[in-house]
């Protein structure tokens, strides 16, 4: 869990990095949902992820209790959101 948690900040500071430094607004740039978005759906559609539909009910079945903060909640709705929003692109729901 430790190692889980150590790479989603890993992964969010490089984004923050990479936003701030190559964006017009710079080091002022506030992270919204309407930009996280298309980044977690670019990010679920490369990883190909096999039954990612049921990967993300086993997540949310075995981490109701840990995801407690704000970030990591936050981050499992943005997954599932990303999730939903392909299926309806694709016609699958």
């Amino acid at each position: 869990m430790v190692a889980l948690g150590m790479a989603r900040c890993v992964a969010v500071a490089l984004a923050d990095k990479c936003v701030r430094t190559f964006t017009e607004k710079g080091a002022h740039h506030i992270w919204n949902c309407d930009d996280l978005l298309p980044a977690f759906m670019y990010v679920v559609i490369r990883a190909q992820i096999k039954h990612l539909g049921a990967e993300i009910e086993i997540i949310d079945h075995f981490t109701r209790n840990f995801r407690t903060h704000l970030q990591t909640d936050m981050m499992f709705t943005m997954l599932h959101s990303a999730y939903i929003q392909i299926c309806r692109e694709k016609s699958l729901v």
